[in-house]
């Protein structure tokens, strides 16, 4: 029976190698991912890409901390946009995977066991699967370092491991501020892991907490304002995100909207971890200080801490202009190693034998339908490594390369730099600043783009249109709309005769 179950336990850890193979494969078709990277390019020739108002730099979504565009810098070494964005992914994927297989595997009393190896591979077939994550634990974002630091500041609380690890209360402080480096929304972190101090071990210990939090935010601050300066930080950082605006005329109206949405994407993990809670609550007779205190040390108690207070950033990063499924993400992330973790250790510590394999069934029930579902990608490897040639960004590179500064891909900016070596506006970034209510001047825009493009081009997964903006109300001359041989499928527009 061992026996079958490790083949069982190999044969899911081979399916979901495979699976993130087909998922990092898919990331060079969708254009996000190239310009995301853009930052890194611009740290890496010395470019403050934190700009008030061009022409003091393109416009790029620079609304994240910088330590994003530090974690990518390898991917700027890369030959092709093609090859970067496949270096970014890999970066995203190991930072995420790596830190959720030390949520399930840290040193702890006891040792471990297959049900660990076996929650690990149920959060890893989740994270693949569950939209959220899949975007954030997959794509180039600031969600995929920031999760991964969190991750590793809570794991370094563990209880069984801290007793031999004495540089785990400053290790945790610091990547609870490098998350929090990656992007705001991450705020809650350090104030959660606190709480969760707090509540395990008392105050003695939270106070030596607080003091390294100080000691490495106020250092990480200091030097972040005198790299890119305090007003520029204030401005991308701050100012705009405060003033985009909500989906709906509503406030209340978004982040309902968008609590819904968690609950539908979240689903398989809510509702095992609300069983949970209730089956909990149900069995507890009576509560003491003592079973609360014991309670909060389990492996499970930070990871829940941290998601329930990402849960309203969460809600609020999707219920406004321009957030998208990856916000949900924050909470997710923890909730579903939360819930992994929690029952690897039910089933290696439950009193009674029948919850011990109660928990193992559920990991199991969870798992063998995600594998079932996910393991048909792998037939589809092959093609895509054929199509690679032909995304969107590959083509963008060679129809510049053919024509140099004869065309203009706002949703593209990292193929202009590989075939210029240019810094050149994208579009989504230009859509920031005007949801925000900044004004754009013509002379503004039209000094990151080629000086007189015979072409503006859009491909399959990029617009003129975004949350009722026009991005051609800059280029007014552009007004005709012609089909490109070398562009075939794009929406390419061209100057009406006599212009």
């Amino acid at each position: 029976m061992k026996t079958l179950y490790r083949v069982g336990l190999l044969c899911a850890a081979l399916a979901l190698f495979l699976t993130i193979v087909f998922r990092a494969l898919e990331t060079p078709f969708w254009n996000m991912n190239g310009a995301r990277l853009m930052p890194s390019f611009a740290i890496a020739r010395g470019i403050n890409y934190y700009v008030l108002v061009p022409p003091g730099g393109p416009l790029y979504s620079s609304l994240y901390g910088p330590m994003m565009s530090i974690v990518y810098l390898p991917a700027t070494l890369f030959p092709s946009p093609n090859s970067a964005v496949l270096a970014g992914a890999a970066t995203t994927i190991l930072l995420c995977f790596s830190a959720a297989a030390y949520l399930h595997f840290a040193p702890r009393e006891g040792g471990l066991g297959a049900v660990d190896a076996l929650a690990f591979l149920t959060a890893g077939f989740l994270m693949c699967y569950l939209s959220p994550l899949k975007y954030s634990c997959i794509n180039i974002h600031a969600d995929g370092p920031g999760l991964a630091f969190a991750a590793v500041a809570c794991g370094a609380l563990y209880a069984d491991g801290r007793a031999s690890w004495r540089i785990a209360l400053p290790i945790s402080a610091v990547c609870a501020v490098f998350s929090v480096l990656c992007k705001q929304m991450f705020l809650p972190v350090p104030a959660a892991l606190l709480a969760y101090l707090l509540a395990a071990e008392g105050r003695q210990r939270t106070l030596q907490y607080m003091a390294w939090l100080a000691a490495a935010g106020g250092s990480s601050a200091a030097a972040v304002l005198y790299a890119y300066g305090p007003e520029q930080i204030y401005h991308c950082l701050i100012w705009i995100p405060g003033h985009q605006p909500w989906n709906s005329a509503s406030r209340m109206l978004s982040s309902i909207q968008a609590a819904r949405e968690f609950l539908r994407l979240s689903a398989p993990v809510t509702v095992l971890l609300l069983a949970s809670g209730i089956y909990f609550c149900a069995s507890r007779a009576s509560w003491s200080n003592t079973k609360l205190r014991a309670l909060a040390a389990r492996r499970c108690a930070p990871l829940l801490f941290v998601g329930f207070a990402l849960l309203p950033f969460s809600i609020a990063g999707r219920a406004k202009i321009g957030g998208d499924i990856n916000s949900l993400s924050f909470a997710l992330f923890f909730f579903t190693c939360g819930l992994t973790v929690m029952l690897a250790d039910v089933a290696r510590r439950a009193e009674n034998a029948a919850i011990r394999r109660l928990a193992i069934a559920v990991l199991a029930g969870v798992i063998i339908p995600l594998a079932i579902s996910e393991t048909p990608l792998a037939a589809e490897i092959p093609s895509l490594i054929r199509e690679l040639p032909h995304s969107d960004q590959a083509t963008a590179l060679a129809y510049l390369e053919r024509h140099p500064g004869g065309a203009y891909f706002p949703w593209f900016p990292i193929s202009h730099f590989y075939a210029e070596r240019q810094f050149r506006h994208f579009a989504f970034g230009v859509l920031d600043r005007v949801a925000a209510g900044e004004t754009i001047t013509d002379e503004q825009f039209r000094a990151y783009i080629p000086k007189d493009p015979q072409v503006i081009a859009f491909g399959k997964d990029g617009t003129r249109d975004m949350f009722g903006f026009n991005l051609m109300r800059f280029l007014p001359e552009y007004t005709t709309q012609t089909a490109n041989a070398e562009l075939p499928g794009w929406v390419t527009y061209t100057k009406a005769a006599g212009q």
